[in-house]
Order: C-alpha cells, then structure tokens, then sequence
C-alpha cells in the first residue's frame, strides 16, 4: 500500500528512532520516523500511540510520524500509550503472590482508565489459595480467572473482552505470563526462562514493548510494570480507595468529606470492616498505601516550604 496523503496508524513498536505503524485497518505495517518538529517538542512516540502519518522522501524510512494524537493515558515505565486493559498475572504458589502489588496494579487501572483482568496461575499446585483469592477479588466486583496446566485461560477467554483494545501482560517474573502469553498468541514470540530456586524468580525477561495483533487490537508483554510509581503517576492518597471498590462504595458515606478512613470519627468504612463486609488483609493494604502517600505529600510540603 503507497501513503501519499495523512493516514491513521496505531505504533507497534519502536526501536532506535524508528517505528513500525500499522494501518488500512490492520492489514499493513509500515516503517517510519519522527518528523523534525516533534523531536524539538520534546514528544517521544510509544508504542500504543494513535498517530497521522504521510511520506518522508526517505527511501529507507518511507513514512514520517507527523502527529500524535491525544492520549488516553500514557505509562512511561515501560513505555506505552492508551492501554485499555491490564492482565494483571500472579501465581497462587511457587511464588507466593504479592498482594500488595497486585493492589498496586489495580489502583494504578483505577486512575489510568484501565480495565484490570486478573489471573491467578498455577492452580494445579494449590486449589484451595485460588479459590480464596478468586473470592475475594471476584467479590470486590473485578474479573478474575483461575489458570491451571491443564486447564489453561484461552485467548478467547480474553479476547471476548479486549475486543479491539490495547492489552498488556502485567505481574512479577516466575508466574507464567510469558509462557501463557506465548500460548494465547500462538507462537514462540516471547523469551521466557526457568525460575531461579535461589531467587523464586524468572531470570529472563522481555526486553522491549511490541504490541502483537490480538483479534481486531493488540497484546504485549513487557517487564516494567511492576516498577510503576504511584507518585510518578499522579497518584495521591485520596485516589487510592477507587483501587478498592468495596471501601469506595462505603466512602461517601462517612460523616466526614475529608475521611482517610483511618482513624477518623464516624467512618462508614471502619464499621464495614468490623461488620465483615470489607476484606481485613485488603483493608490493610488499603491502609498502608494511603498512609504512604499522604506522609509523602506532607513530607514534600516540609521540603518546599
């Protein structure tokens, strides 16, 4: 296909200033670079961005970006633009799931305009754990599924509801995301490696971003997620509990607009949590990471001043 006007085009992946962009509906890639003006904007294209390209005279880079459209949200660590939903992979043993991150994570989809999807692997070497977490999380209103060796999730499984969104693989190495990513794609695309007993965890790991076609969208896995900052994101104190769906719906309730649902007379929360309603280990989650980010801010005030 020969671009000669601006066209729409979805980057795929970018490697050394250049950019693999597909278009005409997801039937051609095609290689570009930024135009000049961008560089100097200081706007780097990722992939997951929705661009304009047109031709650039340049036979070995046959298309330049002219345009980034605007961002639905935008990550950085990895770099990538516009995800619509995270497939948050975590192991029910072997290694044992980390919690607190796996909250993390659904706060951060929480903020981002993500959709989380939750998988808890390895089902087979503890079923009593996956039935305790699917319940909890499943409980809290998010899409949980449970994966096994022989009874793995499929990519119709997750392609029934990213649909044409942008989906990426998140959670600590040694669970199986790149093995089960492998498996829903349908080929040897991304590395994988044995878990170091030592360590309890992978030793080799995706090294760039590059959004594979997944349906009518895209799916990737990459390291990086793990390592995203609440605080480089924007994320304060008060927008931790819409990570927390069952303290969220309580909030509104207590006697004070301000309530950090810690200590405060009157909290609606804390008597939900007393009551049962609310999960004590996800309250004090909860807990720590509100109390974490308003000491930040108050810190970062005292620093300022």
């Amino acid at each position: 296909m020969i671009v000669s006007d601006p066209v729409y085009g979805i980057i795929t992946k970018g490697i050394g200033g250049a950019y693999s962009v597909r278009i005409d509906g997801g039937k051609t890639r095609v290689s570009c670079q930024i135009r000049g003006g961008l560089r100097l904007g200081n706007i780097v294209p990722e992939p997951g961005d929705r661009v304009m390209i047109e031709p650039s005279g340049d036979p070995d880079l046959p298309y330049v970006i002219s345009e980034i459209l605007p961002r639905k949200n935008n990550l950085v660590r990895p770099p990538v633009a516009n995800v619509d939903y995270l497939i948050l992979t975590f192991s029910v043993t072997d290694p044992e799931p980390d919690l607190k991150l796996l909250d993390k994570l659904l706060i951060i989809c929480a903020n981002l305009d993500i959709t989380p999807l939750i998988i808890f692997t390895k089902e087979d070497l503890g079923r009593e754990a996956a039935a305790r977490y699917y319940d909890v999380y499943s409980g809290c209103g998010y899409k949980v599924f449970i994966s096994s060796k022989d009874s793995p999730v499929t990519a119709e499984d997750l392609r029934s509801i990213t649909g044409s969104g942008i989906a990426a693989f998140a959670g600590p190495s040694g669970v199986g995301k790149s093995t089960l990513c492998n498996r829903i794609i349908g080929r040897e695309h991304m590395e994988t490696g044995n878990i170091s007993r030592k360590l309890k965890r992978g030793r080799h790991t995706t090294r760039h971003v590059e959004l594979i076609d997944f349906g009518d969208g895209f799916i990737t896995d990459t390291p990086g997620f793990t390592s995203l900052s609440l605080l480089q994101l924007g994320i304060g104190y008060r927008d931790v509990p819409a990570g927390y769906p069952e303290i969220y719906k309580f909030a509104g309730k207590c006697k004070y607009d301000d309530c950090r649902h810690i200590k405060e007379e009157g909290c609606v929360v804390r008597d939900a949590l007393s009551m049962g309603q609310i999960s004590e280990e996800r309250y004090n989650r909860y807990r720590e990471f509100s109390e974490e980010l308003y000491n930040e801010r108050n810190n970062y005030k005292r620093r300022k001043a």
